[in-house]
Order: C-alpha cells, then sequence, then structure tokens
C-alpha cells in the first residue's frame, strides 16, 4: 500500500514536470527577428515581436528634452500627440501604442546608454524620431546587431539611408546632402552667388552639409568658398568666426547647425554690420517661426532655409494640417503649432501606416517589408512618402523658404531628388 501511493506520487510529479517543461517550450522562442510565440484563443499561434501584446505596441524615442538643443523635443510632443490621437479612435489593428521617450540632452553617450535600456529593459517593438546625428551615429552598431526597426529618425545623414540598411526606414526630415545640394543651387542659379562662406557644426551632421557644399561647388564655373569656420552645437558666443566670415568678404554664408547657433551666428554678423548678405541655414536650424525670437525678428529677417511640410498658417483649408493643429493644441497648448511638432505627427502618420498595412503578424520582418509598398503615399502631412528595397530616404522632396515678416513663408515648389539616378528635378 505504501508502495503505490509513493508510485503514483511520483507518476503525478513526473507528469506535473512535464506540463510545466511544455507550457515553458511554448510561451517563448526568441531569435534575430525579436519574436515571440503567442497564443490567442483558438487561433494558430504566430510569432510577434518583443514589444506587442494583443491590446498593445511600445515605440521608443530618445532626444533632447532639455538643454541647448531642446527644441528638438517638439518631435517626441508632437509624436506624443499623434499616437493620443490614434489612441483615442480605437488605435492600430485593436492595439493601443504605448511611447516610452528618455532625455538624452543630444550627448551621444547618454543616447548609447538610453538606447539599451529602451530595447533590453523596457523592450520596445521599434524606435521612432530619434533626434541628433552624432546620437544616432553613436548607437548605430547597436541597433544594427540587434535588427530592431528604427522608423524615421531625425536626421538626414547618408549613413543612414545609402546604402540602405535593412532596419533602418527612413528619415523624418531632409537628407542632409540633398537639401544641402539644392539649396546651393538655388542660391547660384538665383541670387548669383560667386563667394561662399562656411559655417558648419563640427560632429557627423554638420560634416554631412560641409561635405555636400564642398562637392557642389566644383559644378558651377567661378564659385568658390573662400572662407571655413567650424563651431559646437553647445557655442553660444560665435563671434569669433562671424569676424573670420566677415574678413572673407563673402556674398552668401551657408550654416549647417541646429537652431540656437544658427540664431547666434547671425546675431553676431548682424553686431558687426554683415547684414546684406545671403544667409542660408540646413532646415533642422531654420524651418522654425521660433527662430524669430531666438535671433530677434529683424535680425532672422531673410534668412534662407528648405521645408518638407507645410507651415499651418498657408494651410488654412488643408484639413489634415488643421486636424494636426487642433489635436496638438489640446495635447500641448503653451508649444507651436509648426516646425518641429509637425515632423514628430507626420513621422508618427508614417508608423502608424506601416503598422496597419503589416496587420495582426506584427513581426520586425513583416513591419520592414511593409515600407516597401509605400508608393509617394500621400496619407501624412509630407506631400509624399516612397521607399523601396533600393530607397529607404522615404523623404525625397523639398521646397526653398525665406523668413519674410515674422513667417517662414515657402518661395518655390518642390524639387524631388531621385536616389536610383542623383537627379534633381523641379516642379513646374
Amino acid at each position: 500500500m505504501k508502495l503505490g501511493k509513493r508510485f503514483v506520487f511520483f507518476v503525478a510529479g513526473l507528469l506535473l514536470a512535464i506540463g510545466l517543461v511544455a507550457c515553458g517550450g511554448e510561451k517563448s522562442n526568441s531569435g534575430g527577428n525579436g519574436a515571440d510565440k503567442k497564443e490567442d484563443g483558438d487561433k494558430k499561434a504566430s510569432e510577434v515581436a518583443q514589444g506587442v501584446t494583443d491590446d498593445e505596441i511600445k515605440v521608443g524615442h530618445l532626444g533632447p528634452q532639455t538643454g541647448p538643443t531642446a527644441i528638438y523635443d517638439l518631435i517626441r510632443k508632437g509624436a506624443d500627440s499623434y499616437f493620443k490621437y490614434v489612441n483615442e479612435n480605437g488605435g492600430v489593428n485593436g492595439r493601443q501604442i504605448k511611447f516610452i521617450a528618455y532625455d538624452d540632452q543630444y550627448q551621444p553617450a547618454k543616447t548609447v546608454q538610453q538606447a539599451k535600456k529602451l530595447v533590453d529593459e523596457d523592450k520596445v517593438f521599434a524606435m521612432l524620431g530619434n533626434v541628433c546625428t552624432p546620437c544616432n551615429t553613436a548607437a548605430k552598431d547597436y541597433y544594427i546587431e540587434k535588427g530592431i526597426p528604427m522608423i524615421m529618425i531625425s536626421t538626414g545623414a547618408k549613413e543612414f539611408v545609402d546604402p540602405p540598411l535593412k532596419n533602418y526606414m527612413g528619415s523624418s526630415i531632409m537628407n542632409y546632402r540633398v537639401e544641402t545640394k539644392i539649396m546651393l543651387d538655388y542660391a547660384v542659379k538665383e541670387l548669383g552667388a560667386k563667394k561662399i562662406a562656411l559655417a558648419y557644426q563640427n560632429d557627423d551632421y554638420g560634416k554631412e552639409g560641409y561635405e555636400a557644399v564642398k562637392e557642389g561647388v566644383k559644378d558651377y564655373d567661378g564659385v568658390e568658398i573662400v572662407v571655413e569656420t567650424p563651431f559646437l552645437s553647445t557655442d553660444t558666443d560665435l563671434s569669433s568666426q562671424a569676424q573670420k566670415i566677415d574678413q572673407a568678404k563673402p556674398d552668401t554664408v551657408f550654416m549647417i547647425s541646429v537652431p540656437n547657433p544658427a540664431a547666434n551666428m547671425k546675431k553676431a554678423l548682424h553686431k558687426i554690420g554683415v547684414k546684406d548678405i545671403n544667409y542660408f541655414v540646413s532646415s533642422v536650424g531654420a524651418d522654425d517661426n521660433n527662430l524669430f525670437e531666438l535671433a530677434g525678428k529683424e535680425v532672422w529677417e531673410g534668412t534662407y532655409s528648405a521645408a518638407t511640410l507645410p507651415k499651418p498658417e498657408f494651410a488654412k483649408d488643408d484639413e489634415d494640417v488643421q486636424l494636426f493643429v487642433d489635436r496638438f493644441k489640446k495635447d500641448y497648448p503653451n508649444d507651436p503649432t509648426e516646425g518641429f511638432s509637425m515632423v514628430g505627427w507626420a513621422a508618427g502618420q508614417v508608423f502608424v501606416e506601416a503598422l496597419e498595412k503589416t496587420g495582426d503578424d506584427l513581426t520586425w520582418d513583416n513591419f520592414l517589408e511593409s515600407f516597401n509598398s509605400f508608393d509617394n503615399w500621400d496619407g501624412s502631412l509630407y506631400a509624399g512618402v516612397s521607399f523601396s528595397p533600393e530607397n529607404h530616404y522615404g523623404l525625397t522632396s523639398t521646397f526653398l523658404t525665406q523668413a519674410k515678416d515674422g513667417h517662414i513663408e515657402p518661395i518655390t515648389k518642390p524639387a524631388t531628388f531621385d536616389p536610383a539616378t542623383g537627379e534633381i528635378k523641379y516642379s513646374e
């Protein structure tokens, strides 16, 4: 009798152990695709990526929320506002978006630390709109190793789109080299630029535009760079650089910069009487009416730049733009409804469209593959978004702008870059 009980207990324990092992084996199947198996009722088990449950998708973001480049935090706020709007209207394929963002203060070392926290600890499904070229560069190898989708990152550096990287899809802003070449073409052909001063942020971002100008001037007879002067994104006193520019007597200045140094440079030039000069600033440093406040309205007047998004004040009949304005005002009543806030909202629209195209089987591979179905898609605030296996730019059209009477106005129709041929075509 005692032997029988022991045998029964042994068998019961053995069956329990087998059951636990079996359950453990069905629970998880992690691999290079960041995927886990899940059982959904009577449905066949399917793989979904990390950060995805039946009712939630975790999305990560890194960018400066404090410090001298905190203006870029509007990108986070724009995306957050759009995701709130989406969630309140049913989410994406039945799932709510959980947006997790950290402040890296535009410091690459902090970016790397926080990237690992988002991916390894928070287990986000993908990253959206990460700000800062040197920051993105610092974490690039880690993101590639992990294979996590990097969507519409907020840098226009060539290294992330050309040649295409499997897990990098698009930029929320125009490619720096392409944008700079278009601005240079306009400066030479429309404004008669001959003697160019090149001021650039001395980091990975600034060097993109620097190299584009250096290469571009070779295509124009009689055009030369008369002075080059670097600076740091944290510099507040640019008087020595302004003096150097003044001594070279250029007719055009190209400033490859984030907003604060761009404003400080023009203030320094204005202070020493350098006013009648063409002043071009890359869009990440100038496509926002807040620059009139940073530099001073009189100082910023006349500045040239470029843009991929319409200004709400010039798109009052556009329902999509007005939806953004109304919703963003509700979520962030003290922030501007233009510029970088629109970038975040538009990037979020591209992200959500890709989620919807992917459907329920939300693996990284399926999600990334869905981008190849974007063919000049016009469902976002952007004029058009295109992807293909050979084209990971996403955005390929921009138009020139100028600061006039406290507003940044479009002065040309869009110019479109063809990644396959390298040609730039202007709209009629």
